[in-house]
């Protein structure tokens, strides 16, 4: 997706957030809505990192098409900034909002730092993850390639030998 379908997404999902905790509705209902933000804030985050990161590089025959510097510049700003934003109230919810009490550790600046901590591990998880998969695909592929080039060698080497063989055969009778 692009990054301004990405954030009016989250938008419209962090309002959704801010109602329910609002009118202290059902906790469940706030961490599904919580979790479904989340899993578009990370994408439009990743969208925004691939853009700032990646410079993009056109198919051979692909057509260039700029379209205005100042308008993209501006969305990945308003998308950067709107995701930031987004990140401190999930902060004061924990810090003095409504999850401020909650039990044990979940709660208060504590429960906020042991929910960065778990998204940081998960976050690491999948890029190892999606590294080690990689790997194992240019792996495979080279393996393939690899076997395939032995194969035909062995057998065109057969081929040669065997001919050679015959022709001395019928050449000595």
């Amino acid at each position: 997706m692009d990054p301004i379908t990405l954030l009016a997404t989250a938008s419209a999902i962090w309002s959704g957030i801010k109602k329910a905790s609002e009118f202290a509705a059902e906790a469940e209902g706030v961490w599904s809505q919580l979790s479904k933000y989340c899993g578009v804030a990370d994408q439009l985050e990743q969208c925004i990192q691939a853009e700032k990161n990646k410079p993009k590089k056109p198919k051979l025959f692909q057509k260039l098409d700029f379209s205005s510097d100042t308008q993209e510049a501006f969305n990945a700003f308003e998308a950067e900034y709107k995701l930031r934003q987004y990140e401190q109230e999930i902060r004061d919810l924990f810090v003095v909002g409504s999850w401020a009490n909650l039990g044990g550790e979940f709660g208060g600046m504590d429960g906020y730092r042991k929910f960065c901590e778990m998204r940081r591990k998960i976050r690491a998880d999948r890029i190892k993850m999606k590294q080690d998969q990689e790997a194992a695909e240019k792996a495979f592929w080279d393996n393939l390639i690899l076997w395939i080039g032995g194969i035909t060698v062995v057998s065109i080497g057969g081929m040669v030998i065997y001919a050679a063989v015959m022709a001395i055969i019928n050449r000595g009778l």
